[in-house]
């Protein structure tokens, strides 16, 4: 348990660094290739192209070291070692003793009021979206980013919303078991992602800014006693994952959905209230 006379003003400076420097160093190890020069790039010829490097088409690996040089892997790795931290953390399994350390430093050292990290949770999607309208080419054209979006969205809120149910983790306040993972924290790795996967090839710094944002939304969560540090760990990793995910499926899941329609068809995910869904637009 944490003792009040073992000070660690540093402890949450250190949670910080960490939420941020895991996903990032992973965007610099797997930067996304520079987005496409050509005009071209409609609906259709926009999709995610099925080379050898696209996790759909992989093959088993002949050894360890193959498995780890894989995409899919090197994808999961970020998203798992902050998902096994923030379990590790929990008061559940309390292995590191770093919820309650945290909290009590951050009482102590830090006192905010605002309201901003319900904003910025969504400026690193927004961003990304803007520059498309705004003519700066991402890897995508500005459609299919936003049906992209749409779908990380979806997934995210669909993981998020139902393991918050399941964990059944209580609020550093009391005030309700909805604690675990930190919803805000989730949205916001899921858009710097989605900025980074768009923009990451064209210049690190898109990346840098996006999952900088992303790390101020759930240090706020922390400071401002919504969310234990495993809520806000937790919620990085389902983020960072809902949006690889998406990009994963996306080119199959438009194949299937437009076979027999050609162009005419616009799928638009949606989640509302804990249920998923879907609007089809079919031009006649």
């Amino acid at each position: 348990m944490y003792s009040p006379t073992s000070p660690r003003p540093w402890l949450f400076v250190a949670g910080l660094w960490l939420l941020w420097l895991l996903p990032l160093c992973s965007a610099l190890a797997q930067a996304p290739p520079a987005a496409p020069s050509s005009a071209a790039d409609s609906l259709r010829g926009s999709l995610i192209p099925v080379t050898s490097a696209n996790p759909m088409q992989l093959r088993w690996p002949r050894s360890f070291a193959h498995l780890l040089a894989q995409p899919v892997v090197r994808q999961a790795a970020v998203p798992v070692a902050l998902l096994s931290l923030a379990v590790l953390g929990t008061e559940k399994v309390d292995a590191m003793e770093t919820d309650e350390v945290l909290r009590a430093e951050v009482h102590k050292y830090v006192h905010i009021r605002t309201n901003l990290d319900d904003q910025l949770r969504h400026v690193p999607a927004y961003a990304a979206l803007s520059l498309s309208l705004l003519g700066v080419k991402g890897q995508h054209s500005t459609l299919n980013q936003a049906l992209l979006f749409g779908l990380s969205y979806t997934i995210n809120s669909t993981i998020t919303s139902n393991l918050k149910h399941l964990t059944h983790v209580q609020r550093p306040t009391s005030t309700g078991f909805d604690s675990f993972p930190s919803q805000h924290t989730s949205a916001a790795f899921s858009a710097a992602t989605f900025m980074h996967r768009e923009y990451g090839g064209r210049s690190i710094w898109y990346s840098v800014g996006g999952y900088t944002v992303a790390t101020a939304t759930g240090g706020l969560r922390i400071a401002k006693d919504k969310h234990w540090l495993s809520d806000v760990l937790a919620g990085a990793g389902v983020g960072i994952a809902s949006t690889e995910l998406a990009y994963w499926i996306y080119p199959w899941l438009h194949r299937q959905l437009t076979k027999g329609l050609g162009e005419r068809a616009v799928v638009i995910p949606s989640y509302l209230n804990g249920a998923a869904g879907a609007t089809v637009i079919v031009a006649l």
